[in-house]
């Protein structure tokens, strides 16, 4: 493992996407936990349902959707800095030999 790899300490939300009329379940979502947060993953059950979903509505019914089963998940568990992903130049050290 690289030196300059840090253990991530931050989390996740994370939850399903439920429909409040008919309990049908849209997708799922993972977003970081910060209030006002614009960046989100979003899972959808069928790929033609994605339009609606993302303005949360649910695609058979029209309702609104709702955030169920949420849950605290971990960030990614390393994350590398720049000098952690630059690629190594020039030949490995060799190794020492012992008298």
């Amino acid at each position: 493992m690289p030196e300059s790899a840090t253990l991530s300490t931050g989390r996740d939300i994370r939850g399903d996407l439920i429909c409040t009329q008919c309990a049908r379940v849209a997708g799922t979502v993972q977003g970081a936990n910060i209030k006002g947060a614009k960046v989100v993953a979003l899972r959808v059950q069928d790929p033609h349902h994605a339009e609606a979903v993302r303005g949360l509505r649910c695609p058979d019914c029209a309702g609104r959707l709702w955030l169920q089963n949420r849950e605290e998940v971990p960030l990614d568990p390393l994350r590398f800095d720049r000098d952690a992903l630059r690629s190594q130049r020039g030949r490995p050290p060799a190794a020492r030999k012992l008298p």
